[in-house]
């Protein structure tokens, strides 16, 4: 790249310091590229070419059109104009305000052209006028052959060798050329001329006025207008670009409009300039902005008699989305204050008005919202908006079941939503959409008119393609970030406290969307090569509810928009309804009613939706998705409020039974009002998946289906009784209802242990039998581990046997095991060796209690408990000393010798987690040793 810049460095160079008399100074392009190089580089090129170092150190040095104004010798082609780089003006550039709007023409002058190598070969036109300095080049031929370069003396003549002298100043290059061939020709038979053109010479003319950089200049005699205002930097900011005159010898010769040139292209006043030619450039006088649905807004320059027609034409005319029946005018009065004028440009007389200094003309878009159409939007294979015509019905829209509608379409309901009035009110219609399709001539084949509405739902709350939604708005979030354009609400409105609109009466919408994104989100943004802005996604709290932002913004458009209505097939029956019921709570006005409806119970989809015109109880029940297979078709209820007289205050509630057997096949028919709630009841005991699990030793295990008031013995009667190896002594039946009430009565136990912890531990009293802190909490830690089973202690010989003081009334969930035929008696707890000893009948508490090594030195031999095998508690009596009176022992029991509490500590808090200790591990030790 070094060796690039040096080469190109001293091409620069080569091409500079060969022109004839060239200045000892590189231009600012050379600086640029001279600046890249190494210092030794810099020197050594500095002293080839003999110029001074220091013009790189300084920084103030502005360049004009080739140096300053006294180099007059470099002459720039008038073709390529000159690139400037100012650094003032380059920073003011960069400043500007982007709201600004930009006077048009300005940019002709910013292009960056190459202003080195000025090129002599230009073609030159026939019209070109020959004069003093101007070099011919003759080529003779024929007779003769010869080779000739002359150049114009001051007097016009030039001379020929061989031939007399002919006067060609001020004629053009053509007539020249066929005045010096027959001269040649008449002079010397047998001799033929070419002539072209050599060096051209140079005029001096002077730039003023509004210029850029004005002054003199010297530039080739080619030159026009246009070419000496590119030399000349262009026009300066408050320069006109329509008031350009060109002035020789005190007289106008040419008055040149640059929008001529820009708009239509005409360059006849581009007049080619002679030498001692002035250019002057006049302030502007008038401008006017155009702005708004234009091809080109900008501020434009006027003349006086411009017309509001002719600015736009200047803008480019209007796009195709202008609406020119209204059009803003915002001028100064007469009293220099701001007014604005109404104007419709289809009307030639509004066109016809004057434009003025400081006025703005904007012109503003059309709707968006489309004449003569039906918008059809949910469960169909190609929702969009569609040309109406007079006479449409649902059947031109969906005329096929196969290829028109998804296979989770819901047939029985369906919706035309359809405005009122000029003011947007809205009123819906019902109808069955597979009547509608297979049999044209039905009434459900509603006729459509212009901008309605037809909504088609999937079956109960079930979707199609859901993961297409979830790229869709996946997508505008990853947007969202890359372009650091998060929303424009604050950051405490993003807030889960806070969330979007719809969040509230729409919990549960698009929630699979919201996890299947948010684990997207955080999978994509930790993968290499992710953008940091991405990295820079929020926690889940906070991108849950950007996740909401964007599905609100979804749903407002929903109707409407093309992109949005394409994500309508993805979307639940809740969810396609949600902007419809939001439009008809707002168009609820004073005292007038809402057209909502409310259906709970056993229907599909429970919720609010529509009330249709002439709506009934099998509509709504419909819209509701359908009954549920559980559902009470004797009777149903409708609650209904009813307002109230004058001289009475609330409302008045009233309910409304129905038959629904009678409304669903058409006996009568109960209409919905405004509000109505119907409630759809359950058939009693209808839950027939109200089942017991029986495992074990009985004849068939397994689960099975209960009834109401059905009871145990009656579920094992089923069962086929129990097997000839069934230990009924050690069954096990556990029950949901009082494993839950065990565990809240542990809850409540936890927090009473926290509190002593922290009561004892402010006490100042016995510090010496003060419990530590992180011992109570570590002891609350492993209480907290045991969960508690829900055994019920049975008797179940006596329930097989159908003893009704012993049976009980089996309830869901409930389970009953019943283990092999114990022959082992554990012992657990405080024992040298806590083991499983073969049971012999005979053996006391005592004897068993020696087969575990007896008790350890921190045991409380005075507490030791037995845990029946059936779940039930015994305390031996104790005797003298340590001895354990004898007690009849059975196979399975559990022999428990707990922690003697005085041995650590003399506080109460011990005692109670030992006991709750003993109760639930060694409980569950004991069943384990059952089950085993």
């Amino acid at each position: 790249m070094l060796d690039f810049v040096k080469k190109l460095v001293l091409c620069l160079m080569l091409a500079a310091f060969t022109l004839p008399a060239a200045a000892a100074t590189p231009s600012p392009a050379m600086l640029a590229q001279l600046k890249k190089l190494p210092r030794a580089e810099q020197q050594k090129i500095a002293k080839q070419y003999g110029f001074d170092l220091s013009v790189l150190d300084n920084k103030d040095s502005k360049s004009k059109t080739f140096q300053e104004a006294e180099d007059k010798n470099s002459i720039p082609d008038p073709l390529e104009p000159v690139e400037r780089f100012d650094e003032e003006d380059k920073d003011q550039q960069d400043e500007k305000d982007p709201n600004k709007p930009e006077r048009y023409g300005l940019k002709l002058f910013d292009s960056t052209i190459s202003t080195f190598a000025p090129v002599d070969n230009v073609p030159v036109p026939d019209s070109y006028i020959l004069g003093p300095d101007d070099e011919l080049l003759i080529q003779l031929y024929g007779k003769q052959s010869s080779e000739e370069t002359v150049t114009i003396n001051r007097d016009g003549s030039v001379h020929i060798p061989g031939f007399t002298p002919l006067n060609v100043a001020g004629l053009t290059f053509k007539k020249a050329k066929a005045l010096i061939s027959d001269r040649l020709s008449q002079q010397n038979i047998g001799v033929e001329a070419a002539i072209s053109m050599g060096k051209l010479r140079t005029i001096n003319v002077f730039v003023s006025g509004e210029a850029k950089y004005p002054g003199s200049y010297t530039i080739s005699a080619l030159s026009s207008v246009t070419q000496a205002l590119f030399v000349a930097g262009g026009v300066s900011d408050i320069g006109s670009l329509r008031e350009i005159s060109v002035k020789r010898a005190g007289v106008e010769v040419a008055q040149f409009d640059l929008y001529s040139l820009l708009l239509r292209g005409d360059s006849r006043a581009d007049v080619p300039l002679q030498s001692g030619d002035v250019i002057f450039i006049a302030p502007v006088k008038a401008m006017a902005e155009v702005s708004g649905e234009v091809q080109r807004p900008a501020l434009y320059e006027v003349k006086s008699g411009d017309t509001v027609g002719q600015l736009v034409e200047m803008a480019g005319g209007s796009k195709a989305g202008a609406f020119p029946r209204s059009v803003v005018l915002e001028r100064f009065n007469d009293m220099n204050v701001r007014t604005l004028l109404n104007l419709d440009l289809t009307k030639a007389a509004d066109q016809q008005v004057l434009v003025r200094n400081g006025d703005v003309l904007r012109i503003g878009q059309t709707s968006n919202r489309v004449e003569n159409m039906v918008t059809m939007a949910g469960a169909v294979v190609r929702p969009g908006q569609y040309a109406w015509y007079e006479g449409m019905r649902v059947s031109n829209l969906l005329n096929s079941l196969w290829s028109d509608l998804h296979l989770t379409v819901d047939l029985d309901y369906a919706l035309v939503v359809r405005e009122t009035s000029d003011l947007g009110e809205l009123k819906v219609l019902q109808f069955n959409l597979g009547k509608a399709i297979t049999d044209p001539g039905s009434a459900d084949n509603l006729t459509l008119s212009a901008r309605d509405l037809v909504l088609v739902f999937h079956y109960g709350e079930e979707t199609y393609a859901r993961p297409e939604l979830d790229t869709y708005v996946f997508t505008k979030l990853k947007k969202q970030y890359k372009e650091k354009e998060l929303f424009a609400k604050p950051e405490s409105e993003l807030d889960e406290n806070a969330p979007p609109p719809f969040a509230l009466d729409v919990a549960n919408i698009s929630s699979q969307a919201f996890a299947a994104l948010s684990e997207k989100i955080e999978t994509q943004v930790t993968k290499p090569g992710v953008a940091p802005e991405v990295k820079k996604i929020p926690q889940k709290e906070a991108h849950r509810a950007y996740l909401k932002f964007i599905l609100s913004d979804l749903f407002k458009k929903l109707y409407v928009d093309a992109d949005a209505l394409k994500m309508s097939a993805h979307l639940t029956r809740t969810e396609l309804l949600y902007p419809l019921l939001q439009r008809l709570k707002q168009q609820a006005k004073f005292n007038a009613a809402t057209q909502l409806l409310t259906v709970n119970g056993e229907v599909k989809v429970p919720g609010e939706y529509p009330l249709v015109q002439n709506g009934t109880v099998v509509q709504a029940i419909l819209a509701a998705g359908g009954l549920n297979d559980g559902a009470y078709l004797e009777r149903a209820e409708i609650t209904r409020a009813m307002s109230q007289k004058e001289n009475q205050s609330g409302m008045r509630i009233e309910h409304i039974s129905v038959n629904l057997a009678d409304q669903l096949q058409g006996v009568t028919q109960q209409t919905m009002q405004s509000r109505d709630r119907l409630t759809v009841f359950a058939v009693p005991d209808w839950n027939v998946e109200r089942t017991i699990r029986i495992s074990g030793q009985v004849r068939f295990p397994g689960t099975y289906t209960i009834q109401q008031g059905e009871k145990l013995s009656s579920v094992m009667a089923r069962a086929g009784g129990l097997t000839a190896d069934a230990y009924a002594s050690g069954a096990i039946f556990t029950r949901a209802q009082i494993r839950e009430q065990e565990t809240m009565q542990l809850n409540k136990l936890m927090q009473q242990l926290r509190s002593d912890i922290a009561a004892k531990n402010l006490s100042a009293e016995e510090e010496t039998a003060q419990t530590k802190p992180e011992d109570a909490i570590m002891m609350i830690a492993e209480i907290e581990k045991t969960k508690p089973i829900g055994r019920l202690v049975i008797d179940l010989e006596a329930v097989a046997n159908a003893e009704p003081q012993f049976d009980l009334l089996v309830e869901e969930g409930d389970e009953l095991f019943v283990p092999y035929i114990q022959t082992t008696v554990s012992v657990v707890g405080e024992v040298q060796h806590a083991s499983s000893h073969r049971f012999k009948a005979g053996m006391t508490v005592d004897d068993y209690l020696q087969l575990a090594g007896g008790f350890r030195k921190r045991a409380d031999d005075e507490r030791v408990y037995v845990i029946r095998a059936d779940g039930s508690v015994f305390v031996p009596n104790r005797g003298a000393w340590f001895a354990v009176a004898d007690q009849t022992l059975l196979p399975g029991d559990t022999i428990v010798v707990p922690l003697d509490t005085d041995y650590t500590t003399r506080l109460s808090l011990w005692t109670k987690v030992t006991a709750i200790i003993s109760q639930s591990v060694v409980a569950l030790a004991a069943v384990n040793n059952l089950t085993n």
